[in-house]
C-alpha cells in the first residue's frame, strides 16, 4: 500500500496537554444552606475513586500514526497547529462559598490559577532514499483571482467532612487557644491551579489514518466532479438527455424507462442516491468488495450496476433546471469533462450493453485472499479472458488483494497480465503504480503514473500520486509542483488540495521561500518564522482558490464566498456539492482558520471556524444555533424572538446550565427532526436496505463531520475564552483586536457554555468534561440563580443547580470516561480544596500524579496544598518536580521560591539589582552594584512579574470605541455620565467633558503603550460612582456635615426616577475579567520589586475585584444611596475576618470599646465565626454593635451596611486571608478606608483612605501628592491621569499609593499591650506610675530580677556576659543579605548569640548550614533556636533579649510592639521608601520618643550601631544586701531602662489617645467628602496636601 506520512499541521495538530489556570478568582457571594448527609457521601465517594490500571479514554491515541494511502490517491499531509490555548482562563466570576471543615466558616477563598500550553507532537520522518526521476511539469502560476480575499460523585451542592474524634478536637481547641501568630499579615490560601486540556483526536485527516478505511479500486474516477460540472454547465437539455438514454438502452419512451427503473430498484434494493458512486466507485463505496462481500452472482451485479447508472442518469435529468444564464467555466474544465466522459465509455467503466456473465464462470472474489492463487490457476479456472467485463472483475479482485495483502505475489502478476491485455486501461495502471509505491519501488511507481499521463495529460489522480511518490523520495519541491498542477486543473480534487496545503505548511524550508525571507525580516520575524509565514500565505491562497471554485463559480446565487463582516448571513454549502463531501469542505474552512490564526489574523480565523460550523448546521450562524439551543432548553424570551425571526444578542442570552447526561444529547434535543445528525448532513442516504457500502460511507461522513465539528467548537471556545480575557492569550494584542471587532457576535459565557455542550454531544470526551468543570466551578451563585436548565423533575423536587454542583458532576462524568485522566483528578482536587476539604484535595492531587508523574499542574497543586497544611519543607519537593518538568511554569516557580524562602533555603536564589545574593551551591554573593542584574530563582520571579504586567496592558483594548444601543461609542456615554456627577454648572461640565474625551481618545489611539484601556474604564466608572453618591447626598441633604440629635432626617427612599437619575455606569459586557499576576500582593513584601511593580500587582488585583463585583447580578443598577448625615453620631463600620485569636484582635481588642459613644456608633462585622477565645469575647462585649456575618453573602452584608447607615467603612483585611474586598468594591458607604490588615496599597477605586503615618508611608510616594507636585511645576498630565489622580498604570516609579492618607500623629500602629498583656502581678495595679515620679527605683529593680531569672530559665547554660541578639519574626522575612549582616555582627561581638524561632522548624537546619558555610563553626554555633511560644509567654520572654535585630526587607510589626513593651530595644532600618512593610519598625520605634537611637539609614550604620550597642553593655554584680544582683550599664542598658520605665505614658502604648486621634481623622474625612474638598475636580484645595494630617492636642510641637 502507499504509505501515508502524517505530520502535525494546520488541519490536524491537536490541542495537547494544554494547561490553563485561573488566577485569584475571588469566591462568590452565595450563602450555603445547611450541610446534608449527601456531603459525607460525596467525600466518601471521592475517597473511593480508584485509579484504573489499563483503561484509556478513546481520545487518547496517537493522532500521528502512519498508514499507506489507497490506490486512488497518495496522501502525505503536513500542517500547522491550531490556535494554542492561552495561559489563563478568562472568566473568574465568583463561585459558591462553602463551610470549611473545621469551623464551618463561610469564607472567601482567593483562588488563583495558572496555566501553560504544551504539546507532544510526533512528526514522521522520511527514511526512504531519494531517487531521481524525469522532468517535472512547470509550476502553474496562479491568476489574481486565486489570491486570498482576506467514579461517580453524588449530586450535592454543599459538602463537609465528619467531625474529628473528641480527643483530637479537644487538643485542637487547646492549640487554637494557645497559638501564637506573630505576623499580623496572614497570606491568602495558596493558589489552586485549574488545568485545561484540549485534545486533538478530531484532526481533519483522521479519515486517512484508520488502516481499516481503504479506498475502493475505481475511485480514480472523480464522479462528483463530473456531476458538478454537468450540473453547472447543463451539457444537455432535459429532453436531449432523456432521448439519448431511451435510444441507448432501447426504451420506447420515458415512461417505459421509469417503470423499468422502479422495478429494478425494488428487485435489487439499490440505493438511488449512491448510483453514481456505484458506477464510478468512489473511495470506500464499491458495493462489490466492501468487507469482502460480493454480490451473489455476476449477473445480479451487472444488472444492478446498469440499473444504478440508468437511475442516476434519469435522476440527474429529472432534477435539472435550465438556468436563465450559464455561468462561465474555464475551457480546460469542459475539455476535461468531455474527455473523461468519452474515455470512461471506451475503457469499460460504463457498460455499453446489459449483457451478463454466465453463472458458471467463477467470480474472482470467490477465491480466498490468502489462497495466493497464481495467474495460471486463474486462467485454468476460466476467470480470465480479454473481455472488459472480465477485466473489471479481475481488477476488483486485485484491489481486494491490495487492500488486504499488498505484498501478495499474485497481485503484481495479475496486474501485469491485465495491463498486457488492456495496455490503455488507466485504472489498471493506477493500481500498478500504487502497488509499486507500497513495495517502495518508487521508480516503477512513477513510471506507471507517467504512462497514465501520456494517455490523459490532465489525469489529476496520477498527478497527485506522483506528488506523493516524490515527497516520499525527499523531492518535496517537485512534489509540490505536481500538486499545484492537479489543484489548478481540478480545485475540487480534495486529495491534491490537502497534500498541497500540507506540504506548504510543513516544517521544511524551501529555497523559494528562503529567497524572500529578508523581505519580511524587518517585521520582527526571524528567518524561520518569516519562511513559515510565506508558506502559510501560499497555503491560504490555495484554500481561497478552492473556496472560490465552490462558491463564486456556483450557480446558486444565495451562496457567497464569505470573508470578514458576515454578521448577518451564514454560509450555506453549494447545492450541487454532494453531501458526503461537506466534511471535506468543512476541513478546508478549519484549515483556513488555523492558517489565519497562525498568521495572527484572529478575526479572520474566527470567521473561518464559524463558516466550518455553518455548513454543517444547515446554514445557521453560531448565534442562531445558540438561540435555538436556548429556545429548546426553556427560554421563553429567546423562543419568542426566534419565532418572529429575530435573534437575541449574546449579551442578552440567558446562561444555560446542563447536567452531563443532558449535554451529551443536546444535539438530539436541539435538532430532533434530524435524529441527532448535524442538520447540514441531514438527508444523506441512510437507507438500511441499501448495500452496506453506501450506509458505511454515509455513516463515516457523518462521524467525520461530527468529530471535526466538535474540534472546531472547542477551538472557538478556546478563542472566545481568550477574547474574554486577552491578557491570558499567547497573542494578547491580536486577541484583543478580535475581541473589539464590531462585526462579530461578542463572546460571553452564554455563548461559551453551549459550544462546550455541543462539542460534548458530538464527541463525548473526558477532556471536554474537564474544561466544562473548570468553567462551571467559577459560575457564581447569583448567575446560577438566573440561569435556565432542563426541568427533568417537578420544580419542588428539583435540586438547586449551581456551578459547583455541576462541576462535580462533570468531573465525575469525565472520570467515568477515563478513570486515569490526571487533569480531572487535579481539578477535582482544586475544587475540594476551595471548598475547604484539604486532605481530600491532597488525595486527588496524589492520584493525578500517580496517573502522570510528570504532570506539572498536579505537582504544583500538591505542593500548594501541602504547604497550606503547614508542611512547608515537604512542599518543596513537589514544586521542584513541577519545575523540572516545565522550567517555565510560573506558578511552580513562584511556589518554589516562596517555600524555599520560607525555610531559608537560599541555594540558587540569585539576586536582583544591587542586593546581595546566593549562587546555586549556596555561596554568598556580595552586591555587584549593577542595578540591572537579575539571576537565580528570585531573578526568574522578577522577570515573570515584568512579563505578566506588560501582558496585562492590553486588557480592554477596544472597549471605548464599542458602539452601544444609542449609537454612541461607550466612551461618549461614559464621559457624559461622569461629567454629570461632577457639577451642575454647564461650563464646568463642558470643560470636564473636553478633558475626559481628550484622554479617552488618546487611549483609544494607543498613544501610550503603558495605558491600560480596561483599567482606565474601571477607574472612571468607580470615580463616577463616588461622585454620583455624593451628588445624591448634596441634592437630598445639602452640604450638611452633622445635625443635632434632635433633628431626624429620613433615609433616602429609592424611586424609579432616582434610579434613573443616579444610574450606575455599567461595565460593558464585552470587557472580560482581567488577569492578575501570579505573584500576589502579599508576596511583594519580600520580593525585590520596585514601586511600579508593587503598585501594579495590587492594582491588577483590585481591578479584578471591581470587575467581578460590579458585573454581579446582585449589584443594583443605581449607586447605593448615601446615609443621612450624622445625627450627631458618626456610624463607623469595621469589617474583618480576624476578630478571633489573631494578631489584629490582639492589637485592637480595646479600640472598639474605647470609641467615644457620644460621637460615634461603632459596628463590627465579623466575616468568620467565633472561636470563643477571650479576644473575640472582649470585642463582642465592648463593641456597640457586633454582627456575625460569617454565613452571609456579599449582597447580604452590603445590604446590612446600607440599612445601618454606615458613614465610614474600614477594611481590616486588605489582601490577606479571609478578605472580602467585594463588599468594598460595591461601594455601599461614602467613605471607605484600609487599616492594619495589609501593609501596602490596595490600589483600588474602592479604597479612599489608608490610615497610616508619614514615617511608614511617606507623602512622596502618594499619588495625590505627586500629582500636586507635578501640577505646581507645570508638568502636563499623562494620558491616563484624572484630576488629582495619576494613572496607576503609568511608567512612573516614584509613587506607590493610589489612596489618600489619614496620617496619625505618632504611629499608625495601634496595640493593646497596656490593657491586654500585663503580667499577673501588674494586673492588680494596671496603671503603674512612671519611674521618674517615684522616690526610688524599685520598679526597675523588680524588672531586672525578672529578666535575669527568665534568662536563666530560657538559656540555663548561657554565661551571664553573653549578649543576646534576637529576632522573633517568621523566617520568610529573612533574606541572605540580612542574615550575612547578622553573622558579621556575631563575628565582631564574639561573646554574643542570635536567638531565632523555629518558625517554621525546617528553617533551623538551613540557617545553621548556611552559617557554617559562610562563617565557620565558631559563628554558626552561636545561631540559637527555640520553639514558638504562646502569646503571653512570647511577650514576656522578650525581655530576655538584649537587642532585637529587625529584618529590613519586611519589618517586625506586631512583634516589634511586643518587644518594645518588654523594654527590649530594637534596631530597625526603613530600607525602602515604597515598601510600607519595611518601615513599620521605624514607625513603632519613633512613637517611643527614642527612635533616633533605634533607627538607622543604611546597612553599614545598622552593623555599626548593633556592634556599638552590644559592646556598650557591661554587667557588674552587687551582693550588698545579701542577695546577688546583676547591675547593667552602658548605652544599651540605659536605652532599655528608658523604654521600660516610660512605657506607661508612651504614645506608642496609649490606646485611648490613639483612638481619639483616629476619631479626629474620621471626622475630617467625612467633612472633606461632604464639602467636596477631597475631590480635586470638584472643590479640592490644590495648594495644600491632599492627605489628612491629624495632630495630637497634647503635642507641644504642633
Amino acid at each position: 500500500m502507499l504509505f501515508q506520512q502524517s505530520v502535525p499541521g494546520v488541519f490536524n495538530q491537536p490541542y495537547n496537554n494544554t494547561l490553563y489556570n485561573q488566577k485569584n478568582a475571588y469566591r462568590s457571594d452565595m450563602r450555603p444552606p445547611d450541610n446534608t448527609a449527601q456531603d459525607k457521601e460525596l467525600i466518601n465517594s471521592v475517597s473511593d475513586l480508584n485509579v484504573a490500571n489499563d483503561e484509556t479514554w478513546k481520545e487518547r491515541k496517537d493522532p500521528f500514526s502512519t498508514k499507506g494511502p489507497t490506490s486512488t490517491t497518495l496522501v502525505d499531509f503536513e500542517a500547522i497547529a491550531p490556535p494554542p490555548p492561552s495561559k489563563r482562563f478568562i472568566n473568574d466570576n465568583s463561585a459558591s462559598q462553602y463551610n470549611t471543615v473545621s469551623s464551618h466558616q463561610y469564607m472567601d477563598v482567593a483562588r488563583s490559577s495558572a496555566s501553560r500550553f504544551g504539546q507532544t507532537l510526533h512528526e514522521s520522518t522520511h527514511v526512504l532514499p531519494s531517487m531521481s526521476y524525469g522532468s517535472m511539469p512547470i509550476h502553474p502560476s496562479y491568476q489574481p483571482g486565486m489570491q486570498s480575499s482576506s467514579s461517580t460523585l453524588p449530586l450535592s451542592n454543599h459538602h463537609t467532612f465528619q467531625q474529628q474524634q473528641p480527643a483530637y478536637s479537644a487538643l485542637q481547641q487547646q492549640q487554637h487557644l494557645q497559638a501564637y501568630n506573630p505576623s499580623i499579615m496572614v497570606p491568602p490560601q495558596s493558589p489552586t491551579l485549574a488545568s485545561y486540556y484540549f485534545e486533538g483526536s478530531n484532526s481533519w485527516f483522521d479519515q486517512y489514518q484508520d488502516p481499516k478505511r481503504l479506498r475502493s479500486p475505481s475511485a480514480h474516477v472523480d464522479t462528483d466532479y463530473i456531476q458538478m460540472m454537468q450540473h453547472r454547465q447543463q451539457w444537455y437539455s432535459m429532453n436531449a438527455a432523456a432521448a439519448n438514454l431511451m435510444v441507448g438502452y432501447g426504451f420506447a419512451d420515458a415512461q417505459a424507462m421509469q417503470q423499468w427503473l422502479l422495478q429494478q430498484q425494488q428487485t435489487y434494493q439499490i440505493n438511488p442516491q449512491a448510483s453514481m458512486n456505484a458506477i464510478y466507485q468512489l473511495p470506500g463505496s464499491n458495493p462489490m468488495l466492501l468487507n469482502g462481500q460480493p454480490y451473489q452472482t455476476l449477473q445480479q451485479q451487472q444488472q444492478a450496476i446498469l440499473m444504478q447508472q440508468l437511475y442516476s442518469q434519469q435522476h440527474l435529468i429529472s432534477s435539472m433546471a435550465v438556468p436563465s444564464s450559464v455561468p462561465p467555466i474555464e475551457a480546460h474544465y469542459l475539455d476535461n469533462v468531455q474527455r473523461r466522459k468519452h474515455s470512461l465509455k471506451h475503457m469499460g467503466a460504463l457498460p455499453r450493453t446489459s449483457q451478463s456473465y454466465s453463472a458458471s464462470i467463477p467470480h474472482p472474489s470467490q477465491f480466498a485472499i490468502n489462497s495466493q492463487l497464481s495467474v495460471t490457476q486463474m486462467l485454468q479456472a476460466g476467470a480470465i479472458d480479454s473481455s472488459e467485463a472480465s477485466r473489471d472483475q479481475l481488477l476488483a479482485y486485485a484491489h481486494t488483494l491490495y487492500a488486504n495483502t499488498p505484498y501478495n505475489p499474485t497481485l503484481l502478476e495479475l496486474l501485469h497480465l491485465l495491463n498486457s491485455l488492456h495496455p490503455t486501461h488507466l485504472p489498471t495502471l493506477l493500481l500498478l503504480a500504487c502497488v509499486y509505491f507500497t513495495q517502495r519501488n518508487y521508480q516503477a511507481s512513477l513510471h506507471y503514473n507517467q504512462l497514465i499521463l501520456k494517455q490523459d495529460p490532465q489525469y489529476v489522480e496520477a498527478m497527485s500520486n506522483i506528488g506523493t511518490t516524490l515527497r516520499s523520495m525527499g523531492r518535496t519541491s517537485e512534489a509540490e509542483q505536481w500538486w499545484y498542477q492537479a489543484v489548478k486543473l481540478r480545485p475540487g480534487y480534495w486529495d491534491a488540495v490537502e497534500n498541497l496545503v500540507g506540504v506548504l505548511c510543513s516544517s521544511q524550508s524551501h529555497d523559494k521561500a528562503k529567497k524572500v525571507v529578508t523581505a519580511v525580516s524587518h517585521a520582527g520575524h526571524d528567518d524561520a518564522n518569516a519562511t513559515k509565514l510565506i508558506r502559510y500565505k501560499e497555503a491560504l491562497n490555495v484554500c481561497d482558490f478552492v473556496e472560490q471554485f465552490f462558491f463564486k463559480s456556483s450557480p446558486d446565487a444565495d451562496v457567497k464566498a464569505t470573508t470578514i463582516g458576515r454578521l448577518e448571513s451564514a454560509i450555506k454549502p453549494p447545492k450541487d456539492l454532494p453531501k458526503h463531501q461537506i466534511p471535506r469542505l468543512q476541513n478546508l474552512f478549519y484549515a483556513k482558520g488555523n492558517l489565519k490564526y497562525a498568521m495572527g489574523d484572529m478575526i479572520g480565523a474566527r470567521h473561518e471556524y464559524e463558516k466550518g460550523l455553518e455548513i454543517v448546521f444547515g446554514g445557521r450562524s453560531l448565534l442562531e444555533v445558540v438561540n435555538q439551543v436556548a429556545s429548546v432548553i426553556g427560554s421563553s424570551s429567546v423562543a419568542q424572538a426566534y419565532r418572529h425571526g429575530t435573534l437575541v444578542e449574546s449579551n442578552a442570552l440567558p446562561l444555560i446550565l446542563l447536567h452531563p447526561e443532558q449535554a451529551s444529547r443536546l444535539l438530539s434535543i436541539t435538532f430532533p427532526e434530524t435524529g441527532g445528525v448535524l442538520p447540514g448532513l441531514a438527508g444523506t442516504d441512510r437507507n438500511p436496505t441499501s448495500p452496506s457500502s453506501v450506509d458505511t460511507v454515509t455513516t463515516s461522513s457523518i462521524q467525520q463531520a461530527a468529530q471535526t465539528t466538535s474540534t472546531i467548537l472547542l477551538t472557538l471556545a478556546k478563542m472566545f475564552q481568550d477574547m474574554m480575557n486577552p491578557s491570558s492569550s499567547t497573542s494578547p494584542t491580536a486577541i484583543a483586536t478580535a475581541a473589539a471587532d464590531e462585526t462579530s457576535t461578542k463572546p460571553t459565557m452564554s455563548i461559551l457554555l453551549p459550544l462546550y455542550y455541543l462539542s460534548l454531544s458530538l464527541n463525548p470526551s473526558p477532556s471536554t468534561a474537564n474544561n466544562l468543570g473548570i468553567i462551571l466551578s467559577n459560575i457564581s451563585g447569583a448567575a446560577s440563580a438566573n440561569a435556565i436548565f432542563i426541568q427533568d423533575k417537578p420544580r419542588q423536587l428539583q435540586n438547586p443547580v449551581t456551578g459547583t454542583s455541576l462541576a462535580l458532576q462533570y468531573y465525575s462524568y469525565g472520570l467515568q470516561l477515563d478513570p486515569r485522566h490526571p487533569h480531572l483528578y487535579t481539578n477535582l482536587g482544586s475544587l475540594l480544596k476551595d471548598m475547604g476539604h484539604l486532605n481530600e484535595a491532597v488525595r486527588m492531587y496524589e492520584k493525578a500524579v500517580e496517573c502522570n508523574p510528570r504532570f506539572d499542574v498536579a505537582l504544583a497543586n500538591l505542593g500548594n496544598a501541602i504547604k497550606d497544611m503547614g508542611r512547608v519543607q515537604d512542599s518543596v519537593q513537589w514544586y521542584k518536580r513541577a519545575v523540572e518538568v516545565n522550567a517555565n511554569f510560573v506558578d511552580a516557580i513562584c511556589g518554589l521560591v516562596n517555600s524555599l524562602g520560607g525555610i531559608c533555603d537560599w541555594r540558587g536564589r540569585g539576586s536582583v539589582g544591587d542586593e546581595h545574593g546566593v549562587d546555586a551551591v549556596g555561596r554568598f554573593i556580595p552586591s555587584s552594584g549593577d542595578v540591572k542584574s537579575c539571576s537565580g530563582w528570585i531573578g526568574r520571579v522578577v522577570q515573570i512579574v515584568d512579563k505578566q504586567l506588560q501582558e496585562g496592558v492590553v486588557w480592554g483594548t477596544g472597549v471605548l470605541k464599542w458602539k452601544q444601543e444609542n449609537g454612541l461609542h461607550f466612551l461618549e456615554n461614559l464621559v457624559d455620565c461622569a461629567v454629570r456627577s461632577i457639577s451642575q454648572d454647564a461650563n464646568v461640565r463642558a470643560n470636564a467633558k473636553k478633558a475626559l474625551m481628550k484622554r479617552g481618545v488618546a487611549i483609544m489611539q494607543r498613544s501610550n503603550d503603558k495605558v491600560n484601556e480596561g483599567a482606565w474604564v474601571i477607574r472612571l466608572i468607580e470615580r463616577t460612582i463616588r461622585r454620583l453618591q455624593r451628588s445624591w447626598y448634596i441634592t437630598t441633604y445639602g452640604a450638611t456635615i452633622t445635625v443635632d440629635k434632635s433633628v431626624t432626617l429620613p433615609a433616602i427612599m429609592v424611586s424609579p426616577n432616582l434610579v434613573q437619575k443616579y444610574k450606575r455606569p455599567a461595565i460593558p459586557s464585552m470587557l472580560p475579567t482581567p488577569a492578575v499576576p501570579t505573584v500576589l500582593p502579599f508576596h511583594t513584601f519580600t520580593y525585590p520589586l520596585d514601586a511600579r511593580q508593587i503598585r501594579l500587582i495590587s492594582h491588577r488585583n483590585a481591578l479584578r475585584i471591581s470587575h467581578s463585583t460590579l458585573t454581579s447580578s446582585w449589584v443594583p443598577s443605581h449607586v447605593y444611596p448615601p446615609p443621612a448625615p450624622p445625627a450627631p453620631r458618626y456610624k463607623i463600620g469595621y469589617v474583618s475576618s480576624d476578630f478571633n485569636n489573631h494578631p489584629l484582635a490582639h492589637l485592637m481588642q480595646s479600640v472598639f470599646g474605647f470609641h467615644d459613644k457620644e460621637r460615634f456608633e461603632v459596628f463590627c462585622y465579623a466575616t468568620t465565626a467565633s472561636d470563643s477565645t477571650p479576644y473575640r469575647l472582649k470585642i463582642e462585649g465592648e463593641a456597640e454593635h457586633f454582627i456575625d456575618v460569617s454565613t452571609w453573602t456579599h449582597q447580604q452584608i452590603v445590604s446590612r451596611l446600607h440599612e445601618d447607615g454606615i458613614h465610614i467603612l474600614i477594611n481590616l483585611n486588605g489582601y490577606t486571608k479571609g478578605a472580602r474586598n467585594e463588599i468594598m468594591a460595591a461601594r455601599p458607604c461614602p467613605v471607605q478606608c484600609s487599616f492594619m490588615g495589609f501593609a501596602g496599597t490596595l490600589a483600588g477605586g474602592w479604597c479612599d483612605w489608608i490610615i497610616a503615618d508619614p514615617i511608614v508611608c511617606p507623602p512622596e510616594m502618594v499619588s495625590c501628592e505627586q500629582w500636586r507636585y507635578r501640577r505646581a511645576h507645570h508638568r502636563n498630565e499623562t494620558v491616563g491621569d484624572f484630576t488629582g489622580d495619576i494613572d496607576p498604570e503609568s511608567a512612573l516609579d516614584n509613587f506607590v499609593y493610589t489612596e489618600k492618607f489619614i496620617y496619625m500623629p505618632h504611629s499608625y500602629f495601634v496595640n493593646d499591650h497596656k490593657q491586654g498583656f500585663r503580667e499577673e502581678e501588674d494586673k492588680q495595679q494596671p496603671m503603674v506610675p512612671p519611674l521618674r515620679d517615684q522616690s526610688d527605683s524599685n520598679v526597675w529593680e523588680v524588672e531586672e530580677l525578672k529578666r535575669w531569672k527568665m534568662r536563666r530559665e530560657v538559656f540555663p547554660d548561657l554565661p551571664d556576659d553573653v549578649i543576646i541578639f534576637a529576632n522573633f519574626n517568621q523566617l520568610y522575612k529573612l533574606e541572605p543579605g540580612t542574615f550575612r549582616l547578622w553573622l558579621r555582627i556575631l563575628e565582631r561581638v564574639p561573646n554574643s548569640i542570635i536567638w531565632l524561632l523555629r518558625f517554621p522548624p525546617a528553617g533551623e537546619a538551613n540557617l545553621k548550614r548556611t552559617a557554617m558555610e559562610w562563617c565557620g563553626p565558631q559563628v554558626a554555633q552561636r545561631v540559637v533556636f527555640t520553639d514558638v511560644a504562646p502569646k503571653h509567654i512570647h511577650i514576656h520572654r522578650g525581655r530576655v533579649a538584649d537587642l532585637f535585630l529587625d529584618t529590613p526587607e519586611c519589618n517586625a510589626h506586631t512583634t516589634a510592639a511586643d518587644i518594645l513593651w518588654s523594654g527590649t530595644p530594637i534596631l530597625t532600618w526603613p530600607k525602602y521608601m515604597h515598601k510600607m512593610c519595611s518601615r513599620v519598625g521605624a514607625s513603632i520605634a519613633r512613637a517611643t520618643s527614642f527612635g533616633d537611637e533605634m533607627i538607622v539609614q543604611s546597612e553599614q550604620e545598622y552593623e555599626e550601631r548593633a556592634v556599638a550597642l552590644a559592646n556598650s553593655l557591661k554587667y557588674s554584680y552587687d551582693n550588698s544586701n545579701g542577695e546577688m544582683k546583676r547591675v547593667g550599664n552602658g548605652a544599651l542598658h540605659d536605652l532599655r531602662k528608658r523604654l521600660f520605665t516610660t512605657r506607661e505614658h508612651s504614645r506608642l502604648f496609649d490606646t485611648l489617645r490613639w483612638t481619639r486621634n483616629l476619631e479626629a481623622g474620621y471626622i475630617e474625612a467625612w467633612k472633606r467628602w461632604v464639602t467636596g474638598e477631597e475631590f480635586e475636580d470638584i472643590n479640592g484645595n490644590l495648594d495644600h496636601s491632599g492627605c489628612i494630617w491629624v495632630t495630637d492636642p497634647d503635642d507641644t510641637s504642633h
